[in-house]
C-alpha cells in the first residue's frame, strides 16, 4: 500500500482545502506508528498503518476534489475507503475502523451485518470509480464472502479463546491512536514530543514544609510515610486503595504514592481523576506547585485559555481534551467517556491508560448500580495495558478488591456529631436551627436546586453575615469565584454561611461549624460531613440530618425522593434510625453496613456488561441529569449574544469547523442546563408582555436558549443563578 501511496498516482488531489492527499495520509501513518511505540503498541504498527494508508483514499474521488473548491456536492468517503482496507487486511476490525472514523464504533453484530450485506459487484463498481487505473488486486467474490463469513463466524463468533471485550479492547486501541494520528494531521501539527512523569522528592519535600503547622501535622506525615512504605511493596499493575479521613491530605499523598510508582516501574503517566470541575481546578494547583507538566482538563478549560496565543498543538490538546502532558487532571465523566465511549473523538486518549498510575479520588461518585462493572473494567484494564488504579476516598465503596495501602487510622480528635430527626421536616423547620448561631459559620445542603432556592428565600434575613448561595443553575464560572471567596473568609476566620445543592460535597475543601443536610444516602451524608469541623480548629462540629417535605407536593414527597433511588434511600434510613445520635469514630462501622446492604440489593449494570455482549456502540453516560435540559446562555453584558451570532453566520464548511468549536467552548462558560419547561414558562409570561423585538429570552432552537441582558435581575439572578417563573414571586416580592 506504500508503494502504491508513493507511485504518483495521488498527485494533485487534496485530503483538505491546503492539504495534499498523499502527504496525510503519509503524515497520519508516521504519527500513527510513533504514538503507538511510544505507548508500547508496536506490534500493531502494521495494522495501524494500512488503516492510515486507506483512511482517507476515497477523497481520490473527483467529487470530494470539486466539494473541496465549493462546490454543493456530498461525497462521502469513509465508507469507500473501508472497502479498500477490508480487500488488503481481509479483517473487518481495521476496516470498520475505516469505516467510522468520522462517527463511532457500532455493535459487533450491527457491523457484521454491514459487511454481511454488501454486494460485492457494486463494492468493486465503487473501487472502481476512483481506483481503476491502480494496479491493485482485490479479492475476488468468493474470497470476498469467504473473509467475510470467517470474520463473522470462525474467527469471533465460535472461537472460544476470544472474548468479546478483547475485541472491543483490539478496537479501542487502534481506533484511539489511530483517530488522534488524524486529527493530528488535520490540523499540521508535526507530532506530539511524549514525556515520562518523573519524580523528584525533594518537590515534595519542598511544598510540605511550606505548609502551615498545626496539632495534625505530624499525625498527617505519619500516614503519609507509611502509604509510601506500603507502595514501596508494589510489584505489579492491579487494583489499590487509599482509605482515609476527610482532612487526612489525600491529595498530597495519592499524588506521591502514583509519582513514585511511576518512577519505579518506568510508566508513562499519572492521571488524577476526580467528581467535578470545581476540584480538578484545586487540586490541580497543588500538582502544580510539585511538578511543572500538569494538564489541567475540564470542558470549559478552552474558555479559561481563550485570550491566549496558543500554538496549534495547544489549540489540539484543548478542542478534544487530548491527554498529552505526564501529569493530568481530569474528571469521572472524561475517565467515562473515553473508557466506554464508542464516540471517535471521545476514544483518542484511551492509549494513554497504558502503563499510567490512574487516582480515581471519591469513587463513590459513581452510581452504586455501575460499580461492579466499573470494577470488572478496571481489573481487565490493568492486566492488559499494565494500568495501576488507586481508589482514595474516605467512604471506600465496593468497587473492586484491592490492596489497601494507608494505614488503619481515625482523627486524632473527634471532629463532630450527627444528629438525627426521626421526624418529616419542612424547610421552615431549618429557621430555629440557626437562628441562635450567628457568630458561627453553616453549611446547608440540599437536595434539588428549588429547594436550595426556597431555603435561600426563607433564610437570606436570618443568615445576614456573608451568605453565598450555589447550585448548578449558577454559571460554572462564577462556582469557582464563590468557592475561593468562602476559602478566602475562611483563612481570615470570618463569618460565612453558604446555602447549597450537592455541588460541594465530595473534595471541595471548605471548613464550616456547623452542617444541615437534608436526607440522601449515607455515603453522601459522610462526605458533606467532611466540611464540618475539617481542620479541627474548633472543639465539636454538629451536622444535622433531616428528611424535608416539598410542601407543594399533595402527596408529602420529600425532595430526596426526586434525586436518589428508593434503595439507597431506604437503606440510609434504617441505619440512622437505629442510630440517631453518632460521632466520627462510628462512622466506618456503618458506612461497611450500608455498603454491604446497597451491594447485596442493588442491580449490577452498565455498559461494561454491554461490552462483554459485543454492545459496546451504545452511550452510556455517567452524568444523565442533564441529558434531558436544554442549554441555557446566560448573556450577563451582551457578549454571549455576539458569539451566538457569530457561530450561526459561519458557513458551515470545514474551514470554520474549528473557530466554531473554539466559540462554542468559550461560551460555555456561561451556560447552565435548564428544563424545556422552565424556559417555556417564562417564554409565555414574556410573550403576554412584551413585543417579539422586546423579548428578554431567545428560543434558538435545538434545545438553546439565551438569556439577553435585560433580563438578568430576573430571569437569572447575579447572586442566585437561574430563577423558575414559580419562585419569582416569592424572591423578588
Amino acid at each position: 500500500m506504500e508503494k502504491i501511496i508513493s507511485s504518483g498516482f495521488l498527485n494533485g488531489k487534496k485530503s483538505h482545502p491546503k492539504k495534499l492527499l498523499k502527504d496525510h495520509l503519509k503524515g497520519v501513518s508516521d504519527k500513527s506508528k510513533e504514538i503507538a511505540s511510544f505507548h508500547g503498541f508496536s506490534e500493531l504498527s502494521d495494522q495501524l498503518q494500512i488503516i492510515s494508508l486507506t483512511h482517507d483514499i476515497a477523497k481520490f474521488h473527483e467529487k470530494f476534489q470539486r466539494y473541496l473548491e465549493g462546490k454543493k456536492i456530498r461525497f462521502p468517503h469513509a465508507e469507500p475507503s473501508s472497502y479498500l482496507a477490508f480487500m488488503i487486511t481481509k479483517d473487518i476490525l481495521p476496516a470498520e475502523i475505516v469505516r467510522r472514523h468520522h462517527s463511532y464504533l457500532q455493535n459487533f453484530e450491527d457491523m457484521m451485518s454491514f459487511w454481511r450485506e454488501l454486494d460485492y459487484e457494486e463494492t468493486l463498481q465503487t473501487l472502481n470509480e476512483f481506483l481503476d487505473n491502480i494496479e491493485i488486486k482485490y479479492l475476488n467474490e468468493q474470497e470476498w464472502k469467504r473473509s467475510i463469513w470467517v470474520n463473522w463466524h470462525s474467527k469471533y463468533l465460535l472461537d472460544s479463546e476470544i472474548k468479546a471485550e478483547e475485541v472491543w479492547l483490539r478496537m479501542k486501541i487502534l481506533y484511539s491512536i489511530f483517530i488522534t494520528a488524524d486529527r493530528l494531521d488535520s490540523l499540521n501539527i508535526d507530532k506530539i514530543a511524549f514525556e515520562k512523569i518523573s519524580y523528584k522528592k525533594s518537590n515534595f519535600d519542598t511544598y510540605l514544609a511550606k505548609l502551615p503547622k498545626n496539632e495534625l501535622s505530624q499525625w498527617k506525615n505519619n500516614i503519609r510515610e507509611i502509604t509510601l512504605e506500603n507502595a514501596d511493596k508494589i510489584t505489579k499493575p492491579g487494583i489499590y486503595t487509599i482509605s482515609l479521613p476527610t482532612g487526612a491530605g489525600k491529595t498530597i499523598i495519592g499524588l506521591q504514592t502514583s509519582m513514585k510508582l511511576a518512577q519505579k516501574f518506568s510508566l508513562n503517566s499519572v492521571i488524577y481523576v476526580l467528581p467535578f470541575i470545581s476540584i480538578v481546578d484545586q487540586n490541580a494547583e497543588v500538582a502544580k506547585n510539585i511538578y511543572d507538566k500538569v494538564q489541567e482538563d475540564h470542558h470549559l478549560m478552552n474558555a479559561y485559555r481563550e485570550n491566549e496565543d496558543l500554538t496549534n498543538l495547544e489549540r489540539f490538546v484543548i478542542s478534544f481534551r487530548y491527554f498529552k502532558d505526564p501529569l493530568i487532571v481530569t474528571t469521572f465523566a472524561k475517565l467515562w467517556e473515553l473508557i466506554y465511549s464508542s464516540n471517535s473523538n471521545d476514544s483518542m486518549s484511551f492509549h494513554r491508560l497504558k502503563d499510567a498510575v490512574v487516582i480515581l479520588d471519591e469513587p463513590q461518585s459513581i452510581p452504586p448500580e455501575y460499580w461492579q462493572g466499573f470494577g470488572e473494567t478496571l481489573t481487565f484494564l490493568s492486566e492488559k495495558l499494565g494500568t495501576y488504579f488507586i481508589l482514595m476516598t474516605a467512604t471506600q465503596p465496593k468497587i473492586a478488591k484491592g490492596v489497601e495501602l494507608a494505614p488503619k487510622t481515625s482523627f486524632p480528635k473527634n471532629r463532630h456529631i450527627y444528629h438525627i430527626s426521626d421526624e418529616k421536616k419542612y424547610l421552615s423547620d431549618i429557621k430555629p436551627l440557626v437562628e441562635n448561631k450567628s457568630n458561627k459559620s453553616s453549611l446547608i445542603i440540599l437536595n434539588t436546586k428549588k429547594e436550595a432556592l426556597n431555603v435561600y428565600i426563607e433564610l437570606r434575613n436570618t443568615l445576614r453575615n456573608n451568605l453565598f448561595f450555589l447550585s448548578a443553575w449558577v454559571i460554572p464560572s462564577e462556582r469557582i469565584k464563590r468557592i475561593n471567596k468562602l476559602k478566602e473568609l475562611e483563612s481570615k476566620n470570618e463569618p460565612r454561611n453558604l446555602i447549597s445543592t450537592q455541588v460541594v460535597e465530595a473534595g471541595v475543601d471548605l471548613d464550616f461549624d456547623y452542617v444541615i443536610k437534608d436526607l440522601s444516602p449515607f455515603d453522601s451524608i459522610i462526605q458533606a460531613a467532611g466540611r464540618c469541623n475539617r481542620n479541627m480548629k474548633n472543639k465539636i462540629g454538629e451536622i444535622y440530618v433531616m428528611e424535608i417535605i416539598d410542601e407543594n407536593n399533595i402527596h408529602g414527597r420529600s425532595y430526596c425522593s426526586y434525586v436518589y433511588d428508593s434503595i439507597s434511600l431506604g437503606i440510609t434510613k434504617e441505619i440512622l434510625f437505629k442510630n440517631k445520635k453518632f460521632s466520627e469514630r462510628d462512622v466506618q462501622k456503618l458506612l461497611d453496613e450500608y455498603y454491604n446492604c446497597l451491594s447485596n440489593q442493588k442491580f449490577q449494570k452498565g455498559p461494561w456488561y454491554e461490552i462483554k455482549e459485543g454492545n459496546w456502540g451504545g452511550y452510556f453516560p455517567l452524568i444523565k441529569d442533564n441529558l434531558y435540559e436544554d442549554i441555557v446562555f446566560v448573556d450577563l453584558d451582551g457578549t454571549v449574544s455576539d458569539i451566538l451570532y457569530e457561530i450561526e453566520d459561519l458557513p458551515h464548511d470545514l474551514e470554520n469547523l474549528d473557530t466554531k468549536k473554539r466559540l462554542w467552548k468559550y461560551i460555555e462558560k456561561y451556560s447552565i442546563n435548564v428544563s424545556k419547561q422552565e424556559m417555556e414558562k417564562w417564554d409565555n409570561y414574556y410573550n403576554q408582555v412584551f413585543l417579539s423585538e422586546d423579548q428578554k429570552i431567545e428560543n434558538k432552537g435545538n434545545g438553546i436558549w439565551l438569556i439577553k441582558p435585560s433580563a438578568i435581575g430576573e430571569v437569572y439572578s447575579k447572586e442566585l443563578g437561574f430563577i423558575p417563573y414559580d419562585i419569582k414571586e416569592g424572591l423578588y416580592g
